[in-house]
């Protein structure tokens, strides 16, 4: 269970004069420490109601806090607040009370009762490639051979992520027996690519051709969950510069969403895209199809902007 901790303070202002509690340690905390801040006209001062605020220091929090204000010309009020502080932060309240006591030269009391929830330090998972050795025999028992090139692999990783990999190295296969996996189709970058991605490794910045690329080869080998996560990086990243080689996979593997997507980006930019040089050497199915979904993506069809014309 969560250790929740506790502390309180009142902090007293008189007219629009601000105020403040001391920087306080949490009690039971091991160096998170807390303050208390109240602006009678608003931080920015030209408010006609008051902002108190809580800042947290040494760790992160989540914080629940309640405002008891006590004035002798206007009366009580107690207001609620929670949010979850990182180290250094501060967040506000704003217009818990009309600072009209202070028209009338009275004091104000504020007592700020908080609860905290110190958050836990977070833990980084481990990447895949920083679990191998590969000065270790065992860190690899299979090859892939593109050209003259050779990537190191372990046939038993990529079989959980492939079910063609499974296949592959399944008893009497000539790659369960060699131990190597010819690959012709694709250049070894991109096999390299897509090798460390499933590893783990930061590919750095790369190109959505690039990422279409990686695709086409998850695709043959059926790696859903790899897909998946770079189609979702292309819609994310989808602009006029990348826009044929996403373009070509959204035509080339049916995927409708995506294709939507180019739709109503043509629809938007046409001029700049259709002036690209990489649009234009696109297949002309994909550039038909692209400016139909251009089309749908306001609801007109070319049919509709014919039916004026003259058939005579």
């Amino acid at each position: 269970m969560a250790e929740i901790l506790k502390d309180q303070v009142a902090v007293n202002v008189s007219g629009y004069n601000s105020g403040s509690s001391v920087i306080r340690a949490i009690p039971g905390s091991e160096g998170l420490k807390w303050s208390f801040y109240v602006y009678p006209k608003g931080k920015e001062g030209s408010s006609s109601y008051i902002d108190v605020y809580i800042r947290v220091e040494g760790g992160g929090a989540y914080v629940k806090a309640t405002f008891d204000g006590y004035t002798s010309y206007s009366g009580s009020f107690k207001k609620t607040f929670e949010h979850e502080f990182n180290d250094g932060e501060e967040h506000a309240l704003k217009g818990v009370w009309s600072n009209q006591y202070a028209m009338q030269g009275r004091n104000l009391t504020i007592t700020c009762t908080a609860t905290f929830e110190p958050m836990k330090t977070k833990l980084d998972p481990l990447m895949v490639h920083e679990l191998i050795d590969k000065t270790k025999s065992h860190s690899s028992n299979a090859t892939i051979v593109v050209d003259t090139d050779e990537i190191k692999i372990h046939r038993g990783f990529l079989s959980m992520l492939s079910p063609v990999f499974t296949a592959m190295f399944s008893p009497e296969t000539k790659e369960s027996k060699t131990g190597i996996v010819n690959i012709k189709d694709f250049p070894v970058t991109t096999v390299q690519n897509a090798i460390n991605y499933c590893y783990g490794v930061d590919l750095g910045r790369i190109s959505a051709a690039d990422v279409v690329e990686m695709l086409q080869f998850y695709d043959k080998y059926d790696m859903q969950p790899l897909m998946t996560k770079l189609e979702a990086w292309l819609k994310a990243n989808l602009t006029v510069k990348n826009f044929a080689p996403i373009a070509a996979y959204a035509w080339k593997y049916s995927r409708l969403s995506f294709q939507a997507d180019c739709g109503r980006m043509f629809h938007k930019n046409r001029n700049e895209i259709m002036d690209r040089p990489d649009f234009v050497a696109l297949d002309p199915t994909v550039i038909a199809g692209v400016v139909i979904a251009g089309y749908t993506s306001t609801r007109r069809t070319i049919d509709d902007d014919n039916s004026g014309e003259d058939d005579s």
